[in-house]
């Protein structure tokens, strides 16, 4: 039996302690609701059945920085400064966790402000968010794996033996060179821009793997341990933020996870979809689907396709998504009946498919849509009226991005192709 829930502090039956939250954590939850408030406009869709129990593991996409705090916000089911559900474990990226961090990520803004920012220490912060460090590939920076080295006792160590070529050409250092001489004269921006790990040596990788192995299980284990005490843990199951759209390779967090539990934890998927191409404030569907326990005999393939398949299923496909595709792939003039009647026989086929829709397509008709998505796409540029016909102007080869409506354009057709899981449920954009 699932243990009870308690509305001023979680979980409280079964022999498992009550989750108390600070009035710290309280307070910021409420500032991060705030923020999201004036943010997004949130659009949250749960099974009628809906309940985290103790020791889920929650797993979702992840698109945008936003979706951390987001989540917080949705899954606590706050009100007041009481949760309904205790807030999850974040497993967080741990670069964010070292001092000075600000100043990293500052580091392109104009000086002095990196190093006034540097000094903030946002130690206090992440323990009231519950946010907890995971170590991934990604954040591991060229400086820290040439610091590791160093600390292994290798700084006279010359550059040939430890950085590849790749690293010591865009480095511009000579081969002969010792590593401390690289880490005083290299630019810091190189030195906290790079990844670390693509710029060394065989036979350094081979020195750093064991500490580097040893600290990522660290981690996992005492995620393992929140999930055997009860509590609920968040992960991101493709590691890091997805930077065009698509919904990126499975990593092995989650699976080693499951297997380091005692208990085999239920799994919670969640699906964010994001619909930015239309007036107002960007709105963000958020469909939370029917937890299930895992298997923990399953191999990692199975196991990663199944939670694809799960996250994918909940997906939700928001207008913006399919303005996206019409923009890249169908006709450079069209009318606004045309565009409205294309939307209408994509529906069709997507809830043919059984695929997740955005809510509001049952709650305002597609003529009322296109013409309002129309008025913005025309303000932003991306279309121009010529008469009764719209020129589409979005530039075809952007790269996908959240900088301009055109890299958002590329990005959202991005995750359409994941999110309808089968080109043949959209209906060609040209006649």
């Amino acid at each position: 039996m699932p243990a009870a829930t308690n509305d001023a502090t979680g979980y409280g039956s079964e022999g498992i302690a009550p989750d108390l939250h600070p009035l710290g954590t309280r307070v910021m939850q409420a500032g991060f609701e705030l923020w999201m408030l004036c943010a997004y406009h949130r659009v949250v869709v749960v099974p009628d059945d809906f309940l985290i129990e103790p020791g889920t593991l929650i797993a979702s996409n992840h698109q945008r920085d936003a979706d951390g705090p987001l989540l917080g916000t949705v899954l606590v089911r706050r009100q007041g400064l009481r949760f309904r559900y205790p807030l999850p474990y974040f497993a967080t990226r741990e670069d964010l966790f070292r001092p000075g961090i600000l100043s990293r990520l500052t580091v392109h803004w104009p000086p002095p402000l990196p190093g006034l920012l540097g000094r903030i220490s946002l130690a206090w912060f992440f323990p009231l968010g519950r946010a907890e460090p995971i170590r991934r590939v990604r954040e591991f920076t060229l400086g820290e794996a040439l610091c590791a080295l160093r600390d292994e006792g290798l700084g006279d160590a010359a550059c040939a033996s430890l950085l590849n070529a790749r690293g010591r050409r865009e480095l511009g250092v000579a081969a002969e060179l010792p590593l401390r001489d690289v880490l005083a004269a290299a630019p810091s921006l190189a030195l906290e821009r790079w990844w670390g790990l693509r710029r060394l040596s065989v036979p350094a990788l081979r020195r750093l793997a064991p500490a580097f192995r040893d600290t990522v299980d660290s981690q996992l284990a005492n995620f393992a341990r929140r999930l055997d005490q009860g509590r609920s843990v968040y992960f991101a199951p493709e590691g890091t933020i997805s930077m065009d759209g698509r919904l990126s390779r499975i990593r092995g967090g989650c699976y080693r996870l499951v297997r380091m539990a005692e208990s085999t934890p239920r799994i919670l998927p969640v699906a964010l979809g994001y619909d930015t191409l239309g007036p107002g404030r960007s709105r963000v569907v958020v469909r939370i689907g029917t937890g299930f326990l895992a298997d923990p005999g399953q191999d990692r393939r199975a196991f990663d396709a199944r939670l694809r398949h799960a996250i994918l299923a909940l997906a939700p496909i928001t207008p913006s998504h399919l303005l996206a595709r019409f923009l890249l792939r169908g006709p450079v003039l069209f009318t606004q009946d045309e565009l409205a009647d294309w939307l209408a026989r994509a529906l069709d086929n997507l809830h043919d498919a059984q695929r997740s829709l955005d809510p509001l397509f049952a709650q305002r008709g597609v003529a009322d849509v296109a013409g309002e998505r129309i008025r913005w796409l025309e303000g932003k540029g991306l279309l121009v009226r010529r008469g009764a016909l719209f020129h589409n102007a979005c530039p075809r080869d952007a790269d996908p991005g959240w900088r301009t409506p055109a890299n958002v354009v590329r990005y959202l057709d991005n995750n359409l192709t994941d999110f309808a899981q089968t080109g043949a449920c959209l209906p060609p954009c040209r006649n």
